[in-house]
């Protein structure tokens, strides 16, 4: 670990940032939230998008929006030389000619370099704002007032006030004792030592969070690129919603809504009580303040949009397709910030078994028994909060280009799986792309690798193919290398899992043609 170097405008540039995928920022995820908001947003399936992921980093993100909108043109922005490089590697080794990486301190970027860069449906800001000074922040703005197409969409997020206020303290005293220490590995311990020891002292501004569990053995999997992200930067600065709203105002965009679907419902996030003081508030600022003082979490994903006009909310949702997202048995859980419920088991049996047929819009799901008293809006949020389905964008086998564009996912996902495995990616949330949802499920690096040994030998991915074989032993065969190895309960452990994951996830990515 080197001290920040001034090219890096007081960011770790030492490490890269662990790749991984997060649903939200699909599409088809996007498309929910406005149809959720009664909110237009006049993009089709067969559409070709433009879509900008700003702070790519090694470019999983950007590579996963590409393989799943084979006709969109997607473009990466960042301005670490040694992020760019390894995403242009991952591009080529999948074979997507539809995506294209810009090192671009955004900072720095000009009007003119802007407006050589397309108009874009979506731009995505994932995991930058908080960690960035002020210029970098401007440089945001600007490509959103010069890029972001009227009507189109900004997806952005940042750690939130007052929810990530207790780690202030934390990050300070992390800092300053990872850049004494001079190197990743003794920074990381050195700030663990001391979180312990203040912990023990009861530093009563050192609550509970997150950020404190990473160094405490309670948060499992975290790579020292991501602690360095976390911490190191010099610009680190959670903020209000207000003060983002106003930001992005100045792009002229406007609040949607949230990714995280169960906030766009109160009766989902706040107790009585506090619903109460969330119907009294006078505007939309005033209650996403409520929000934020109630709701335990420090980050926020919230989507904007460059021009709202409205739509007719429940049409919208109604006409929204879904597809199962595992095939599973016996009660279903909500887990949503107020807490966790169990939905209703003649509901979830009637939509269950529909699902496992094929897809089916909302619509079509509230007519079926069981179903009619929850409206379109509470339908598709207990689905999608219960990981019950997953929001479509395209129909699986519609069209003439699926088999290609399926082809196309399919490279990325050997690609991924082939390349990130060396680097270790068992703490991050990974996907496996397909064109159905316009980006890609979410996957463990579990089900990556399943995946791999499926189909790998079609696209270059090691060991032979198993052509359709889906025994659980023989995959946990090829999962595990030659020579000596863990001991047959560590074994059976491992098959039994992949034995698990196969009934559940291998019926899904058959039909959304990822297998």
């Amino acid at each position: 670990m080197s001290h920040p170097t001034d090219w890096a405008r007081g960011y770790p540039v030492s490490e890269p940032y662990p790749p991984s995928w997060h649903q939200f920022q699909s599409p088809a995820h996007l498309r929910v939230v406005c149809a959720l908001m009664g909110v237009a947003w006049d993009v089709k399936p067969d559409t070709p998008l433009a879509i900008a992921e700003i702070g790519c980093g090694t470019g999983y993100t950007s590579a996963m929006l590409a393989a799943g909108n084979p006709q969109a043109q997607v473009v990466g922005l960042d301005y670490n030389p040694a992020h760019i490089a390894e995403a242009r590697a991952m591009a080529a080794a999948a074979g997507l000619a539809n995506l294209r990486f810009v090192e671009a301190d955004l900072a720095e970027l000009g009007d003119a370099e802007l407006d050589r860069l397309p108009e874009f449906d979506i731009v995505t800001v994932h995991g930058v704002w908080s960690w960035v000074g002020d210029p970098v922040r401007e440089g945001v703005l600007r490509l959103l007032r010069r890029r972001l197409k009227p009507g189109g969409l900004a997806m952005i997020g940042y750690n939130a006030l007052p929810g990530a206020a207790g780690a202030l303290g934390l990050w300070q005293v992390a800092r300053a004792a990872m850049l004494a220490a001079g190197n990743s590995v003794d920074g990381v311990a050195a700030v663990t030592k001391l979180v312990e020891r203040l912990i023990a002292a009861e530093a009563m501004h050192l609550p509970p969070s997150g950020w404190r569990r990473l160094f405490t053995g309670e948060a499992t999997g975290a790579r020292p690129g991501y602690v360095l992200h976390e911490f190191l930067t010099e610009h680190w600065r959670p903020s209000f919603f207000t003060d983002v709203a106003v930001a992005l105002g100045s792009a002229r965009c406007e609040y949607v809504g949230s990714a995280t679907i169960d906030e766009n419902f109160p009766q989902m996030t706040l107790t009585p009580a506090q619903r109460e003081l969330w119907d009294e508030a006078p505007d939309d600022a005033a209650r996403e303040l409520v929000k934020d003082l109630c709701v335990q979490r420090a980050f926020r994903r919230d989507v904007f949009v460059r021009g709202l006009r409205r739509v007719p909310r429940d049409a919208a949702v109604d006409a929204l397709w879904v597809a199962t997202a595992r095939h599973r048995q016996g009660e279903v859980s909500l887990v949503a910030q107020a807490g966790v419920a169990k939905l209703p088991q003649p509901l979830i049996d009637a939509v269950r078994g529909a699902l496992v047929e094929g897809p089916r819009t909302i619509g079509a799901l509230r007519a079926l028994p069981g179903c009619g008293n929850t409206t379109p809006s509470e339908l598709i949020a207990l689905l999608m909060g219960s990981d019950s389905a997953v929001p479509l964008w395209l129909q699986p086998g519609s069209g003439a280009d699926w088999d290609q564009a399926v082809a196309v996912a399919r490279r990325l996902n050997v690609a991924a799986a082939n390349r990130l495995a060396p680097y270790g990616v068992g703490g991050s949330q990974m996907g496996l792309a397909t064109p159905a949802l316009a980006g890609g499920l979410s996957a463990t690096a579990l089900e990556l690798a399943v995946v791999n040994r499926i189909i790998g030998a079609q696209f270059g991915g090691v060991g032979a193919a198993l052509a359709g074989e889906t025994d659980a032993a023989e995959i946990v065969r090829r999962l595990i290398p030659l020579g000596p190895g863990p001991g047959v309960e560590i074994v059976e452990e491992l098959e039994r899992k992949v034995g698990v994951l196969l009934g559940e996830r291998l019926p899904v990515w058959r039909m959304l043609g990822v297998v």
